[in-house]
């Protein structure tokens, strides 16, 4: 009788493919097998690893060792490698609501950028501040930062990244209350990544226009909820949780059911939106989510009060508002404070 010999070691070879494939389960598994000396002497396996690690949310992690690659890079005078980590120790602060210190390495990453004529990497730190700006209210700043982004991937050809910052423009208008506007740059977003994505099949490689995709595709959804077309937005927000869950992306899946709660309000089926916020906020729990766990709890709550269990709303909003004040997001967090003391 046969059985099939595990997996060896992680080799450098195989971390690349993992990574290409987007099999970021299989990538964390066999790199958590590694010894420390390994990672540290090895930035482009850390930094995979590393990745891997916040994509499952596991950000603690992801810092320590992208922290390994950054040093290791910098000693070689690996420069790209350098500016993958430090990205990638930026988003996992932002992640875990650290978000000075998030500010700091991206804005170390575009004065690197600058200093070396690196477009690529200067697209990615002023898309990343943008981010920021954003959930900070800074929407003038957010702007600016997506048109530099903008410029940035155009001179590139970059597709995907041209359809990730469509995507964060569309953030930034929808938060200022133009929803036709970020309509357009979601619907944009899609056309680009889905472009992309004909070139990424070829390349076994569809995860990040995907991911693009089905982002983009649940923020549309959410728009139709707000114009009151809840059967589109219900829709759209089933393909984007089909397209989360096909590519294992947790943060995602949690947010398409929190869309998909909202479109079943809309509906008239309270019933259907408290399991789906349930199963959601369960979820942004396990993965540590700051801003997703304050947006979805503040759903919870409001849901909790209009069927009169002001409890439980008091306890879900007063959440909401401390995760929304660690993240710099103060309107957000003083609008759903206001409504947890009036309850």
């Amino acid at each position: 009788m046969s059985s099939v010999a595990p997996p060896g070691p992680l080799t450098l070879e195989d971390a690349r493919a993992l990574r290409a494939a987007g099999d970021w389960r299989t990538l964390a598994a066999r790199g958590s097998a590694l010894a420390e000396a390994e990672l540290q002497a090895e930035p482009e396996l850390a930094y995979a690893y590393a990745a891997a690690c916040r994509q499952l949310g596991d950000t603690a992690r992801a810092l320590v060792v992208a922290g390994w690659a950054e040093a290791e890079a910098r000693r070689r005078g690996d420069r790209r490698r350098a500016a993958e980590a430090v990205n990638l120790v930026g988003n996992a602060l932002f992640e875990e609501g650290r978000l000075d210190e998030a500010e700091a390495r991206f804005g170390e990453l575009l004065a690197y950028a600058a200093e070396w004529g690196d477009e690529e990497f200067a697209a990615r730190a002023s898309n990343n501040l943008g981010i920021l700006s954003n959930v900070r209210g800074r929407r003038d700043l957010a702007l600016a930062s997506y048109q530099r982004a903008l410029a940035s991937y155009q001179r590139l050809g970059n597709v995907l990244g041209l359809a990730q910052t469509h995507h964060n423009l569309g953030i930034s208008y929808r938060d200022l209350g133009f929803d036709r506007e970020a309509d357009g740059h979601f619907r944009r977003a899609v056309e680009l990544a889905g472009a992309d994505g004909e070139a990424a099949a070829a390349r076994a490689a569809e995860t990040d226009t995907e991911t693009v995709i089905a982002v983009a595709e649940a923020e549309r959804a959410m728009l139709r909820v707000r114009s009151g077309d809840a059967p589109l937005a219900e829709a759209l927000a089933t393909r984007a949780l089909q397209r989360f869950e096909r590519i294992g992306d947790p943060r995602g899946r949690a947010d398409a059911l929190r869309v998909l709660a909202a479109a079943a309000r809309a509906d008239g089926r309270d019933d259907d939106a408290a399991l789906r916020l349930d199963d959601a906020v369960a979820t942004a729990r396990a993965q540590r989510d700051p801003l997703l766990l304050a947006e979805v709890q503040r759903d919870r709550g409001l849901l909790f009060r209009d069927r009169g269990d002001l409890d439980a709303a008091r306890e879900a909003l007063t959440e909401s508002a401390e995760h929304f004040s660690r993240l710099g997001a103060t309107a957000e967090a003083e609008a759903v404070a206001a409504i947890a003391r009036d309850l």
